[in-house]
């Protein structure tokens, strides 16, 4: 049995301000949220990401009214890079 500081994060469990989740077509929950990589990249700025439990997509050009967007619209967007 693990204790809580033994518990390993996943990008699905990280919580952002600015955050929402969606069911894909599939029944796959996404959670997106967007982070800044200045200090992790060398394309700097804001991403989306879209973590579900089997994969993350990152996706560095996106609208900034993205929380507005259907759930199908959302998961086209995940697709682009």
């Amino acid at each position: 049995m693990q204790g809580k500081d033994d518990r390993v994060d996943s990008p699905v469990d990280s919580e952002a301000p600015s955050a929402r989740t969606f069911l894909d077509v599939d029944g796959t929950r996404w959670r997106v949220y967007e982070q800044a990589f200045g200090d992790y990249d060398r394309r700097s700025g804001m991403s989306l990401i879209f973590a579900s439990e089997a994969a993350v997509r990152r996706v560095r050009d996106f609208p900034s009214e993205w929380m507005q967007l259907t759930d199908e619209e959302l998961l086209a967007l995940s697709w682009k890079s």
